[in-house]
C-alpha cells in the first residue's frame, strides 16, 4: 500500500507540473529610441536590473525603475530592436543587501 501511495504522489507531481504556454502581444521598436524613451522626460526610468541570456548572441533582459513614480518597464532587446515584456507601477525594492 505503502508504495502504490508513493506512485500516485510521483505521478500527480508530475502532472501538476506540466508547463504552459502563453502568447502576448508586445510592442517593439528600436533599441535606441526605446533606451532614449525610457531615460527620457516621460518615464524617466534607470536600468536596476541587466540579464543575458546563456547565449550572447541572444537576447538581454533589462528592468528600468522610476524612483519617484515607482513605474517600471521590463524589456527584452537586441542591438537593433527591443520589446516591451511587461510595465507597471508600486516598484519596492526587496534586496536589503549593499548597494554594488
Amino acid at each position: 500500500m505503502k508504495y502504490i501511495l508513493i506512485i500516485l504522489v510521483l505521478i500527480f507531481g508530475f502532472v501538476a507540473a506540466q508547463t504552459i504556454s502563453l502568447q502576448k502581444t508586445v510592442g517593439c521598436i528600436s533599441t535606441e529610441v526605446m533606451l532614449q524613451g525610457l531615460s527620457g522626460s516621460d518615464y524617466k526610468e534607470k536600468p536596476i536590473w541587466m540579464g543575458i541570456e546563456s547565449d550572447p548572441a541572444m537576447s538581454k533582459y533589462s528592468l528600468f525603475v522610476n524612483d519617484d513614480t515607482k513605474t517600471w518597464t521590463l524589456i527584452q532587446f537586441d542591438n537593433t530592436i527591443a520589446c516591451v515584456l511587461g510595465t507597471g507601477g508600486f516598484s519596492t525594492y526587496i534586496f536589503t543587501g549593499p548597494k554594488i
